[in-house]
C-alpha cells in the first residue's frame, strides 16, 4: 500500500488530501502544524532509520492521529519499495487504544489471508518500541479522492468510470466469495489507490469484517458520511449489499461530479443524455437504494451488467468514430497495440466480436541485467507459461481468452490462439512439441496442433473450471482437474476417458506426471498432495490397469495448513516440491518419504515452482512479493529476479536450463538468463 500525502484525521480516520484544513468527514481540525504540536503519537522516523534492523525508510507517505504511514525499502529483499503502517500505542487513552489495535490487527490477520491482483500484499507484521507496523505493497500513484480533487470535481469520461467500476466489483467480489464472506464496509475514493497505469487498489481494511449469520446488528456503527448505507449507523447487521450501496456511491460521484458525503442518502438522477446509458442509471440507481431488499442482490450481477453496457457503449461509439473517419483513444486499448487510423479500423472487427471489454494496462517493467526479452502482448494477467520439449517457442496462457506462441530465440509473437470462451487457466506441450493442450474456465480441455492452431480434440468431461493438466511423458494421455474435485485421465486423441479419480475433497490447482512416468500427483484446495504410483513391474497389464491400483499404492500426504497453489518433479523423479497457501515450500523424498522446507516461512505467498530439468537441486519460485526465486535446495543459495511490476503466476524453464520464462498479474512474459547460484549474493 502507498498513498500520494495523504492526512489522516486524528479523530475519526478518515483520508484527507494533503493540505486539507478540517477533515471532510467529521469536520474537525487536520491542519497539519496543529496535529504535530498537540500529538506526540506519530513517530516522526526520518529518513534512512531502520525497522526490525530490516526496513530503511525513505519518507513519510502520510498519517493520523493514531500513527503514520512510511515509504520504505526492504534491505534484505533486493532493496524493494514497501509501505510501512504504523500504529502507535504510546499517548492513546485506553478506550481508544483497544479500537485502534482491534483495528490494525484486523487489518493485517484480513490482508494476510487474501490474494486479488486489485489488494495490496502483506510481507510483514511486527512490534517494535512500543508500535505496531503492517508491511505491504508500496502502490505508485494517488487516491481516488485525490484524483477527483484533480479533475475539479468534474465528471469523469464514461469509458474510465466502466473500467474502474469493473476492477472494484472484481475484488469486491472476490471479499463476498470468501468463507465466511468478508464486508468491506468502507468502500469510498479516499480507498482506492489509482496507479498512473489506471490500475486500482483497494486499502484500508481497518473495519472491514466478517459476515455472521443471524447477527441482528454490528457491534459498532462505523463508516464514511455519504458512502455508508443507513443499515451500518447500528439499524442492523451489515450484509455484502452494504458494499453495494458503497459501490453505487461511489459511482455516482464519478459520473456526475457531486460528492455524496455533503448530502448523505440523497442521490440525484444521473440524467444522461445518451439513450445506451439508461440502464446505467438504472443500475447505478438501485444500488444507492436506501431500502437494503431492493439494492441488487450480488456483485456477480452488477459486474455482468456492467460488462453488458461496457460492450455496447464501446461498440457503439467505435462505429460512430468509424462512419465519421475517426476513432477514439480507446480503440488502441481494445486491439492490446498501439496502432494507426487505418490499422485500427482494419481490427476493429475482432474488437467488435468481444462478450465483454477487459482493459489494458500497460506494464510497469523493471528492467533486469540478465533479461533476454519481455512480450506484452496479453491483455490481462498471465497464468500459465510453458517451454516447448525443443526449445524452440514458448507459449503463454491469460485470463484474456487466448494462448499467444512465441519465439524463443528472440521473442516474436509467432500464433493465437482462440478456442477458449472463457479464462485460459493452464497449458501443456506434447512431448514432441507438435501439440498443446489448453484448459479454461469454460469447462473445457482443448487439445491443437502448435504449428497452425488447428483444434485436434475437445475435451468436456468436468463440470466446472479446469485448472490443470499435464501431459504423460509418453506422449499418449492427458491428465486435467479443477473445480468439480476430481482428477481425470483421457486418451490425448480420442478423449477416450482412462482413470477419474475422485479421492480430493475440494478444488484440485495442480496436476503433474513424473519424468519417468511412474508416478501421477495433484494438490489443491483441500490442502492434501495426492501421488498416485503407476505399476511399473508388469509390463503385460494395461494402462488402464495400472490407473486402477490399490490404495496401498496411493499416499495422501496431508501435512499442509493451506491449500497446494503448485507442485513440481525433480528431473530423476525421486523429489516433488510445493509451494501452498500456509507460506512454506516443501520437499518430499519419494523413496525415503522423507520431506525438508525451503526456508523456514515465506513472507509472500508463493503461486508457482518449476524444478529445473538439468539439475536435481535447483528450483525456480514465483509469487505475490513480484519476484522469482531461484533456490538451491541443497547450498540454500538463490538468485531473486526482480523484473515483475505485477504478482509472478507461473515460471517455466528451457530445456537446457539455461533460462527462465516467468508470467505475471503485469501482463508480461519475461524471458531472462539464469544466474549461477555460485555468483548468487
Amino acid at each position: 500500500m502507498a498513498h500520494s500525502a495523504t492526512n489522516f484525521c486524528g479523530t475519526c480516520g478518515a483520508a484527507n488530501r494533503q493540505g486539507a484544513r478540517f477533515c471532510r468527514v467529521c469536520g474537525i481540525s487536520v491542519n497539519t502544524t496543529e496535529n504535530i504540536s498537540s500529538s506526540n503519537t506519530l513517530t516522526g522516523l526520518l529518513p534512512k532509520m531502520m525497522l526490525k534492523q530490516r526496513y530503511a525508510i525513505l519518507a513519510q507517505a502520510g498519517r493520523g492521529g493514531f500513527g503514520a504511514v512510511y515509504k520504505a525499502k526492504d534491505m534484505q529483499f533486493g532493496n524493494r519499495l514497501v509501505a510501512i503502517k504504523e500504529m502507535s500505542q504510546s499517548s492513546i487513552d485506553q478506550k481508544d487504544l483497544v479500537v485502534a489495535t482491534e483495528s490494525f490487527n484486523r487489518e493485517a490477520m484480513l490482508l494476510a489471508n487474501l490474494n486479488h491482483p486489485n489488494l495490496p500484499c502483506v510481507y510483514d507484521f511486527f512490534n517494535e518500541s512500543g508500535r505496531s507496523y503492517l508491511v505491504m505493497d508500496f502502490i505508485e500513484g494517488e487516491t481516488l479522492d485525490d484524483h477527483l480533487y484533480s479533475l475539479g470535481h468534474t465528471r469523469m469520461p464514461i469509458e474510465r468510470t466502466l473500467d474502474i467500476a469493473l476492477q472494484l466489483c472484481s475484488v469486491v467480489e472476490y471479499l463476498h466469495t470468501r468463507q465466511p464472506p468478508i464486508v468491506f464496509r468502507d468502500l469510498k475514493p479516499a480507498n482506492v489507490m489509482l496507479t498512473p497505469s489506471g490500475h486500482i487498489y483497494l486499502i484500508d481494511f481497518g473495519i472491514a469484517r466478517h459476515f455472521k449469520p443471524g447477527q441482528e446488528k454490528d457491534t459498532m456503527a462505523l463508516g464514511s458520511s455519504g458512502y455508508a448505507p443507513p443499515e451500518q449507523y447500528g439499524k442492523s447487521q451489515t450484509t455484502t449489499r452494504a458494499d453495494i450501496y458503497s459501490l453505487g456511491a461511489t459511482l455516482h460521484q464519478l459520473l456526475t461530479g457531486d460528492d455524496p458525503s455533503e448530502t448523505p442518502f440523497r442521490f440525484e438522477p444521473l440524467n444522461f443524455t445518451d439513450p445506451l446509458l439508461t440502464s446505467l442509471e438504472t443500475l447505478v440507481m438501485n444500488m444507492v437504494n436506501v431500502v437494503v431488499d431492493k439494492r441488487p442482490e450480488s456483485i456477480s450481477l452488477i459486474r455482468q451488467e456492467l460488462q453488458r453496457i461496457m460492450a455496447q457503449y464501446v461498440q457503439h461509439i467505435s462505429l460512430q468514430d468509424v462512419l465519421a473517419g475517426t476513432l477514439p483513444v480507446t480503440l488502441s486499448v481494445l486491439s492490446g497495440t498501439a496502432t494507426s487510423t487505418k490499422q485500427s479500423q482494419m481490427q476493429l472487427q475482432p474488437v467488435l466480436q468481444e462478450k465483454y471489454y477487459e482493459p489494458t494496462m500497460p506494464a510497469q517493467v523493471h528492467h533486469q541485467d540478465n533479461v533476454l526479452y519481455i512480450c506484452q502482448g496479453h491483455r490481462n494477467h498471465i497464468a500459465a507459461v510453458a517451454w516447448s520439449p525443443d526449445g524452440k517457442y514458448i507459449a503463454s496462457a491469460s485470463y484474456d481468452k487466448t494462448v499467444l506462441i512465441w519465439n524463443a530465440t528472440n521473442g516474436q509473437q509467432f500464433l493465437t490462439y482462440q478456442g477458449h470462451d472463457a479464462h485460459v487457466n493452464t497449458i501443456a506441450w506434447s512431448p514432441d512439441s507438435k501439440y498443446l493442450v489448453s484448459a479454461s474456465d469454460d469447462q473445457s480441455a482443448q487439445v491443437w496442433e502448435a504449428a497452425t492452431g488447428k483444434q485436434i480434440c475437445f475435451y468436456r468431461g468436468h463440470k466446472g473450471s479446469l485448472l490443470a493438466v499435464a501431459w504423460s511423458p509418453d506422449g499418449k494421455y492427458i491428465a486435467s482437474a479443477g473445480e468439480d474435485t476430481t482428477v481425470q485421465v483421457w486418451d490425448a486423441i480420442t478423449k477416450e476417458l482412462i482413470a477419474k479419480y475422485e479421492d480430493h475433497s475440494d478444488k484440485v490447482h495442480c496436476v503433474a506426471w513424473s519424468p519417468d512416468g511412474r508416478y501421477l500427483a495433484s494438490g489443491g484446495k483441500d490442502c492434501k498432495l495426492r501421488i498416485k504410483q503407476l505399476d511399473k513391474g508388469d509390463e503385460k497389464h494395461s494402462f488402464l490397469k495400472k490407473l486402477f491400483l490399490p490404495r496401498s499404492q496411493q499416499r495422501a500426504i496431508g501435512s499442509y495448513k493451506g491449500p497446494i497453489n503448485a507442485l513440481a518433479w525433480s528431473p530423476d523423479s525421486r523429489r516433488i516440491a510445493t509451494v501452498s497457501s500456509d507460506h512454506h515450500i516443501r520437499v518430499r523424498d519419494i523413496s525415503r518419504n522423507t520431506e525438508f522446507l525451503i526456508g523456514e516461512s515465506w513472507s509472500a505467498m508463493q503461486n508457482t515452482i518449476a524444478w529445473s530439468p538439468t539439475n536435481k537441486q535447483i528450483v525456480a519460485i514465483g509469487g505475490n512479493d513480484k519476484t522469482v526465486h531461484v533456490c538451491n535446495t541443497s547450498t540454500k543459495k538463490q538468485y531473486v529476479y526482480h523484473g515483475h511490476s505485477g504478482y509472478v503466476m507461473t515460471v517455466a524453464w528451457s530445456p537446457d536450463g539455461s533460462h527462465l520464462a516467468s508470467g505475471s498479474m503485469d501482463c508480461t512474459l519475461q524471458v531472462w538468463q539464469t544466474v549461477q547460484l555460485s555468483e548468487a549474493k
